[in-house]
């Protein structure tokens, strides 16, 4: 796996956590008189990225781009 391949899965990776971290930094700060979607659009951006890694995970190994090894 290359530098190529590393870099975008890392950096959804990243975009992942700090999503999941603004939605519990919202549902614990919000007092509920402000806007009430921001924890519900934090953690949908959270699975629509966690579904866009699988899918370029998957076609990576779908088109030789890397392959499993084994834990021996």
């Amino acid at each position: 796996m290359d530098l190529a391949f590393k870099l975008p899965v890392i950096l959804v990776l990243v975009i992942i956590v700090f999503s999941l971290f603004g939605g519990m930094y919202y549902l614990t700060k919000d007092d509920g008189s402000r806007d009430k979607t921001r924890v519900v659009r934090a953690l949908t951006i959270r699975i629509v990225l966690s579904f866009i890694l699988f899918f370029i995970l998957m076609a990576g190994y779908f088109l030789g781009w890397f392959q499993p090894h084994g834990m021996t």
